[in-house]
């Protein structure tokens, strides 16, 4: 497994008309590792190399290793999504430091689900809304969207005419 390749921890939760995805990206350790050098290294450089700078350049590259920090941190510790399906909408939600972000898409205007980049690198599920392309579960790998699209013919039959393209995921669930 590459070690600087995301990939992600999921639940599933099925119960009568709802299937729940939970998403947590899980970091290698020594992916995290190195990031937190780079900042850290990144950091000393700037402020050794304050005095050389005019107050408009260090004040932006300042930003950008706070921001780096910060995203760090939000690798670390605290991003989930949970993704819901019922029979009548899917449900988005994002969770970032306790910072919460909600989309909500009508199952009947939404078609043709599944993974993302499927002749490219496969992660994350995208969906059809009239014109528009949703994605979501970015850091999910193929073989766990395929999961979700099975968990969901599982669990919400009456969505599946609606919901999935006439596509047999077994035969790519056999390859992989």
């Amino acid at each position: 497994m590459n070690p600087f390749k995301p990939h992600a921890k999921t639940e599933m939760l099925v119960s009568p008309g709802l299937l729940r995805v939970s998403v947590r990206p899980s970091q290698n350790s020594a992916a995290l590792l190195v990031q937190a050098a780079t900042i850290v290294v990144t950091a000393l450089w700037l402020f050794v190399e304050k005095s050389r700078m005019s107050w408009l350049e260090f004040l932006f590259a300042s930003l950008s290793v706070l921001g780096a920090m910060v995203a760090w941190f939000g690798l670390l510790f605290a991003w989930e999504e949970v993704i819901e399906f019922d029979a009548r909408q899917i449900r988005i939600r994002n969770e970032v430091f306790c910072w919460e972000r909600n989309r909500e898409y009508p199952i009947a205007e939404c078609a043709d689900l599944k993974p993302q980049d499927l002749f490219g690198s496969p992660h994350g599920l995208q969906c059809r809304l009239g014109r528009r392309t949703i994605e979501f579960g970015n850091v999910l790998s193929k073989e766990q969207a395929f999961e979700v699209i099975a968990a969901l013919e599982d669990s919400l039959p009456e969505v599946v005419p609606t919901l999935l393209p006439s596509i047999d995921i077994s035969e790519d669930l056999m390859k992989a």
